[in-house]
């Protein structure tokens, strides 16, 4: 019988994932004591990245396929019961506490369980960093972020494999140079300052399809 695509362990990765944790509490707790911390969701980025990658690799090696629907199916064995748990409890609890935030809070919830969360934020011109008022959902944007690329990856590397292992390293140095030159394009057109109101801050804000969203950089 074939094997598909598994792992071993790895403890450095463990360790990563856990300095990753520590610095975004830390900013969480006081920014002024750790003010890059945020950068640790983007180190949980680079791991699942690199460990979907690899099992993707691995799972064509061993089978010369990659089964899609098994591989949905683990991730949403994995993260859906914990999402759809954490949204009953918080509509539970501001149908008790927080009537006055049921009314924005429909939207969350609807862009939380399509993983949409991110892109809706935009698209009503809200930040993450912008304010701090009750949003009980606001840090799934991350989470958005990661279930997209777990549904949009795995095509990509199906489409990459169909050619053959040997023009993988050629293809991995192609989206090196591509995320290089996308980094020194944001850095480029970066707005700096806080992020407010569209009247506070325009120059956050751009104009599509006739409507005001934050700006992507």
């Amino acid at each position: 019988m074939k094997q598909t695509g598994s792992l071993p362990y790895l403890p450095s990765l463990d360790g990563l994932r856990a300095i990753a944790v520590i610095a975004v509490i830390i900013y969480h707790a006081n920014k002024g004591w750790l003010g890059g911390g945020f950068l640790g969701v983007e180190v949980f980025f680079v791991i699942s990245g690199y460990l979907i990658t690899t099992l993707l690799v691995t799972e064509s090696s061993n089978t010369g396929r990659v089964d899609l629907k098994a591989f949905w199916l683990r991730r949403a064995r994995r993260l859906l019961p914990a999402l759809w748990t954490l949204l009953l409890l918080v509509i539970v609890y501001c149908s008790l506490f927080e009537r006055d935030a049921l009314g924005t809070l429909r939207g969350d919830v609807i862009g939380s369980l399509v993983y949409a969360f991110n892109w809706f934020q935009i698209w009503v011109g809200s930040s993450y960093f912008s304010a701090f008022g009750f949003v009980p959902l606001r840090h799934l944007w991350s989470l958005a972020v990661e279930e997209q690329f777990y549904f949009v990856w795995p095509l990509v590397m199906l489409v990459l494999l169909k050619g053959g292992r040997r023009y993988l390293h050629s293809i991995g140095f192609l989206f090196l140079f591509t995320s290089v030159a996308i980094s020194f394009y944001v850095a480029s057109v970066y707005q700096p300052g806080v992020v407010g109101a569209v009247e506070q801050t325009p120059q956050q804000y751009l104009s599509l399809a006739g409507h005001t969203v934050l700006r992507l950089d």
